[in-house]
């Protein structure tokens, strides 16, 4: 495919690079393409060593936010543009029922782990705990560790990384980590060789270095990246991709401030060129503070400001601040990728890097749409149990249509704690014993295209502020079905004749609501999840004569006739009648 440096650089007088199209980016100008295979090689790819992973998430990005439809059900946004990041997702897999958590923190926490937050072993729901209420009538459950660290995982607990790493693979994590006590946890602790900008901070509050350096919600390390735009610094890393921007507006960043964004993607470059030669497959976390709050035209990058300050709105809602973010992510992908193709491969001779490296592009939540993100026709946003607050984007790329089957659909119900599974898998790994991952292996869909049947679930035994209430759900199928606390209500939607969550069917359908309703009950028993309880100085609450399913205090009962009585500081009850 012809690569977008080659195309920036020849288009004059704006600099007007052009979205790649196929899957082998050519050599940028002056440097030699890789080599290629031999003709009448022996080398495919199937014969390749075990492939080389990166991970791109962005915070706070919504389902509808990426221009293209490909990865949410044809939805794809009018104002926002991401030409690489659409280019992936025609040539690559995509999976329109992805899921995330409500917040950042349990999404990371749930990656990390594999496993879902009722474990104790993750115990994340929510940034800043699920007890941030004195008026509710529930009191949510303590989270996080019993060190007092709120959005922390265990250090004790095998990460995906330190699965990877006891696999042999070179682990390096650029940009916002957040469940972390400390930024020395992450190398210390949590399965990473290096690392740069992570740490406990939810966001970072300035987006723009000051003196070559960022502020300190970004861990120092990332610093080494942190200096002035320079004028090759441009020409390389900047113009090459820019689209809609004259060359004039392009220049005028020199000398100015580094934006975290491209210092998050100069670090996770770094890593990857000295990564390459060791000998051992990389596994690269490329993850990007931006869209997330604050957003503000002061933060965002002031070539692409200018350009969508310029530009005319049509029928999706604009924000030049937020869409100048995401297209800043837009270009850290298009280099990385770029990179990938341009570099040979040393452990796949006669290969670049793309053709066995895997690519995944994700988001940790639903967007923020107060901020400028676009949820549509999603119900909710961000901090909310429904799609809207946690469906989002996924994207699945590779040069090699061995570990990525090409310009594929996959309607899989997925979510992130299936990470963990899927990378042992790819790396050939051995997963820890006697520690119950919840996620399944998405290999199959990976690579071949399958749809694989199963259920996905979440809970939050609190509230978010701002957002959800106590509550549990399922997604079975075309399915889902919530679980409200405070009242003990059941809302049922069908989400492929209702993607916007506006019909509940639940009295329509009571045998579904009672079978989903019990797939619902078992998982909460199967993962010990706690629940919240019920306020000091709240009347008891009382339910008479009930028949039917409850869990609470860690156990399934089933009654018949039953007063269920539930006082002040007890467990409010998941309860599903059965007649």
């Amino acid at each position: 495919m012809p690569s977008s440096k080659l195309l920036g650089a020849i288009a004059a007088p704006a600099v007007l690079s052009m979205v790649c199209t196929g899957l082998v980016f050519a050599a940028q100008p002056g440097q030699a393409a890789p080599p290629a295979a031999p003709a009448g090689s022996k080398h495919d790819h199937r014969k390749a060593p075990r492939p080389n992973i990166v991970y791109v998430m962005a915070d706070d990005l919504g389902w509808s936010d990426l221009g293209t439809g490909r990865t949410n059900g044809g939805h794809g946004n009018d104002f926002n543009e991401t030409p690489v990041l659409d280019s992936l997702a025609e040539e690559g897999a995509v999976f329109d029922n992805a899921y995330a958590s409500p917040q950042c923190a349990p999404t990371r926490s749930a990656l990390l782990t594999g496993q879902y937050a009722t474990r104790p072993t993750n115990n994340i729901y929510a940034v800043g705990g699920i007890n941030n209420t004195t008026t509710s009538p529930l009191v949510g459950v303590p989270q996080g560790r019993a060190d007092g660290a709120v959005n922390a995982v265990p250090t004790e607990f095998p990460t995906f990384a330190e699965t990877l790493q006891d696999a042999g693979y070179s682990t390096g994590y650029a940009g916002k980590f957040h469940v972390a006590a400390t930024a020395q946890e992450i190398v210390e602790s949590h399965g990473f060789d290096e690392s740069w900008g992570g740490g406990p901070w939810s966001h970072a509050t300035v987006y723009h270095a000051s003196g070559g350096t960022f502020n300190d919600t970004v861990a120092p390390e990332l610093d080494k990246y942190a200096a002035d735009y320079s004028q090759e610094y441009v020409d390389e890393n900047i113009a090459p991709y820019s689209q809609g921007v004259s060359e004039e507006q392009v220049d005028a960043l020199v000398g100015t401030p580094k934006h975290v964004t491209d210092a998050i993607t100069d670090a996770a470059i770094d890593y990857i060129d000295r990564s390459k030669d060791k000998d051992k497959p990389f596994f690269t976390y490329l993850s990007q503070y931006a869209p997330h709050f604050p957003v503000a035209n002061f933060q965002a990058r002031t070539d692409l400001l200018a350009k969508y300050q310029a530009k005319t709105p049509a029928a999706d809602p604009a924000s030049p601040a937020y869409a100048a973010l995401v297209e800043g992510i837009d270009q850290s992908v298009a280099r990385v990728i770029d990179y990938l193709e341009e570099t040979p491969d040393p452990r796949n001779h006669g290969r670049p890097l793309a053709d066995n490296t895997l690519v995944i592009f994700t988001s940790d939540n639903g967007g923020e749409t107060n901020q400028g993100s676009f949820n549509e026709p999603l119900r909710g946003r961000k901090s909310e149990l429904y799609d809207g607050g946690v469906r989002i984007p996924w994207i699945v790329w590779s040069g090699n249509r061995d570990l990525v089957k090409p310009r594929s659909t996959n309607h899989t119900v997925i979510n992130g704690v299936d990470l963990y599974p899927t990378l042992a898998s790819y790396a050939g790994a051995k997963l820890p014993k006697r520690v119950p991952l919840d996620g399944i292996d998405l290999r199959p869909a990976f690579s071949k295209g399958r749809e694989l049947d199963r259920d996905l679930f979440h809970h939050l035994p609190g509230y978010i502020r701002g957002g959800a209430e106590p509550g549990s759900t399922i997604r079975s199928g075309r399915w889902k079905l919530y679980y409200f606390y405070t009242d003990q209500r059941f809302e049922l939607y069908d989400l492929q004749s209702d993607i916007g969550e506006t019909d509940d069917v639940s009295e329509r359908h009571p045998r579904l609501v009672r079978s989903l309703g019990t797939k619902l009950g078992a998982w909460l028993d199967r993962t010990s999840a706690p629940l919240a309880t019920l306020r000091a100085g709240q009347p008891p609450v009382v339910i008479d004569g009930f028949t039917g399913l409850t869990y609470a205090e860690g156990r399934l009962a089933r009654h018949r006739g039953d007063t269920i009585t539930i006082e002040p500081g007890e467990e409010v009850p998941f309860v599903l009648p059965t007649r």
